[in-house]
């Protein structure tokens, strides 16, 4: 949706309780609007997520664990803004359409060198 990063620039954290996932892209918008991600230690989101650097993870359904998660971000700015960074940092890094177009690029040069 186009107002979504106006939306999550409103945001501090961002939280996807998911029982299962494979590689989310609301996870990948957050990071990449600066957002530390507090997420279900499944599926794609343990691709996307660096465990105490650009977010945390609890298990599918530990509402305790994930509310201490929240609490933790709530109470300690420094965390806060730090895992921000780090997110913002990843998402570009390694998810930004011009690394995925020079990966694509790669991968297809070395198909055609081995076909050469």
């Amino acid at each position: 949706h186009p107002k979504l990063p106006e939306v999550l620039s409103q945001a501090d954290i961002y939280v996807q309780p998911s029982l299962n996932e494979g590689v989310s892209n609301t996870i990948l918008e957050a990071m990449a609007c600066g957002l530390p991600v507090v997420a279900t230690g499944v599926g794609g989101n343990l691709e996307l997520i660096e465990e105490n650097v650009s977010g945390r993870f609890f298990l599918p359904q530990d509402v305790s664990r994930l509310s201490d998660l929240i609490l933790q971000y709530a109470v300690d700015a420094s965390l806060c803004q730090i895992h921000s960074r780090a997110a913002r940092r990843i998402a570009v890094e390694r998810y930004s359409l011009a690394t995925m177009v020079a990966r694509y690029t790669s991968v297809y040069d070395n198909v055609c060198a081995r076909k050469g």
